[in-house]
């Protein structure tokens, strides 16, 4: 499977978990592009379960996001 047809596949599922997780449809568009550029970054083709591996680095990343920017807003 190439890059472009892994994220062809699963973008929107990855979008969804994002967006869920994020409630801004900005931010979640911002960590989406972050998370496939996490993934092509991996040996991504021997992993078995691609689709829950995959929402796992979403869900990992949306928590950092979070946590980064309520870090920003309790320092202000």
């Amino acid at each position: 499977m190439t890059d472009k047809e892994l994220f062809e596949q699963f973008h929107m599922d990855v979008y969804r978990t994002c967006y869920y997780m994020l409630k801004n449809q900005h931010d979640a568009e911002d960590v989406c592009q972050e998370v496939f550029i996490k993934i092509f970054q991996q040996d991504y083709q021997t992993i078995a379960n691609l689709k829950p591996w995959m929402l796992s680095i979403a869900m990992n990343t949306c928590r950092n996001f979070l946590r980064k920017h309520n870090l920003k807003r309790e320092i202000e």
